[in-house]
């Protein structure tokens, strides 16, 4: 319950300062408008051409494209300005104000800084994924949906986790922007169906860079009708690199050089 009350003061806080900027809010919303219009305007394209993608139909397709978009705009919301702000801690040695408080430092870093703003994204393509479920021809009970949800939810934390174990080699390189610009186009793997990919490339998708996990395995488990063994790989692969996004800030911990001395 502490660390519940102290995010909910981070909300407030971020609230507050997004409500200073609210031209900047305006300008957001347009250009994710725009990144959703171009995802879903790629996948019309394709099935144009082909009645089914990786063994799904038009409308599984939207559907799974759509709850990658809802990854996409929680992480931008809730964990986005923290991978922006972190190199910047480092550097500077601002770290310590944070290893000083009577809280999680790790949890302090990772979840101080939220992108009140994009809230309004998780809404639109909320709004759009609640859109392409309604029209979806199949069968869809409504315990299979929630459990999607929560995936999705998992999943845009499993996003989080897996960037943020990157960005901790400042700790040892002192710079990860290398890491980003990788990690940032190996996302475009996340838009795409894992039923495409064949052999070693699937394995590590599903595993050791888990991007087909953002997105396409909870949708296999929505379609499954709650198909566990999908939503038990989201479970296992969340806890694993919770494991060791933690394990690396210890280690990183010990060589950071405090600017107290």
């Amino acid at each position: 319950m502490r660390y519940f009350r102290i995010y909910l003061n981070f909300l407030r806080f971020a609230a507050s300062r997004a409500m200073q900027f609210r031209a900047e809010l305006g300008f957001r919303i347009l250009m994710d408008i725009a990144f959703y219009a171009i995802f879903l305007g790629f996948y019309k394209i394709i099935y144009s051409h082909t009645p089914s993608l990786g063994g799904w139909n038009e409308e599984q397709a939207i559907i799974f494209v759509s709850g990658f978009m809802v990854v996409d705009a929680l992480q931008m919301t809730f964990f986005a300005d923290m991978y922006h702000s972190f190199q910047l801690l480092y550097r500077q040695g601002a770290l310590d104000h944070y290893l000083t408080k009577p809280i999680s430092s790790w949890f302090f870093v990772g979840f101080r800084y939220i992108n009140f703003a994009s809230l309004a994204n998780v809404l639109i393509s909320g709004s759009i994924l609640t859109w392409a479920i309604m029209r979806y021809q199949g069968t869809l009970h409504w315990w299979a949906i929630a459990v999607y949800i929560l995936l999705l939810m998992g999943a845009a934390f499993l996003y989080f986790l897996v960037l943020f174990s990157l960005l901790m080699v400042v700790f040892w390189w002192e710079n990860a922007d290398a890491m980003m610009g990788i990690y940032f186009e190996g996302v475009n793997f996340a838009s795409r169906p894992h039923h495409i990919f064949k052999g070693m490339v699937r394995g590590v998708l599903l595993t050791i860079v888990p991007f087909s996990v953002f997105a396409s395995v909870p949708a296999q488990a929505l379609f499954e009708q709650v198909g566990w063994s999908s939503a038990l790989h989201v479970v296992l692969v969340i806890i694993a690199f919770l494991g060791i996004n933690l394990t690396l800030w210890t280690l990183g911990l010990k060589r950071y050089a405090s600017s107290l001395g």
